[in-house]
């Protein structure tokens, strides 16, 4: 099963890279598009909440917030709740950008699957992308990697 489990590891990841590759132009960071990605369904966010959503440190995402607030890309607000705390939202030129990546994203990954596979296999896919988004939620580990031996 390893075996196994690691080519399943290596498709996904070249899955990944490939999609991601198709970008509208816009040369943003995956970090700042999945940022953007989770202000767009979730709505404004503290920066505390992008960071556990994106599973990354306070500092990374204060970075990635910077970097899309200078480009337009979001904007901070004073949180209604709290007023020591910023929420964190998508402007219109965010949702555009991203509107445009994601529409780029859907035609190569549709004219893929069309030319590519047989009916079953979009089925399989389909039912696959739902499988990954529930591995996706499976928690981690939390022993260190040397103790998981």
């Amino acid at each position: 099963m390893d075996e196994r489990v690691d080519r399943l590891r290596e498709n996904v990841v070249a899955f990944s890279r490939r999609i991601r590759s198709k970008s509208s132009g816009h040369l943003m960071s995956p970090t700042q598009m999945q940022a953007l990605s989770h202000l767009d369904r979730s709505g404004p966010l503290s920066a505390r909440a992008l960071a556990d959503l994106e599973q990354v440190a306070p500092q990374t995402i204060a970075r990635t917030v910077c970097s899309l607030e200078g480009r337009g890309m979001v904007t901070r607000s004073i949180d209604p709740k709290d007023a020591r705390s910023q929420l964190i939202s998508i402007t219109e030129v965010g949702v555009g950008t991203l509107t445009a990546d994601r529409a780029r994203r859907r035609e190569w990954l549709a004219a893929a699957i069309e030319e590519r596979c047989t009916d079953v296999e979009r089925e399989l896919l389909f039912l696959a992308g739902g499988l990954l988004a529930r591995l996706a939620e499976a928690p981690g580990s939390t022993r260190p990697p040397e103790a998981q031996s």
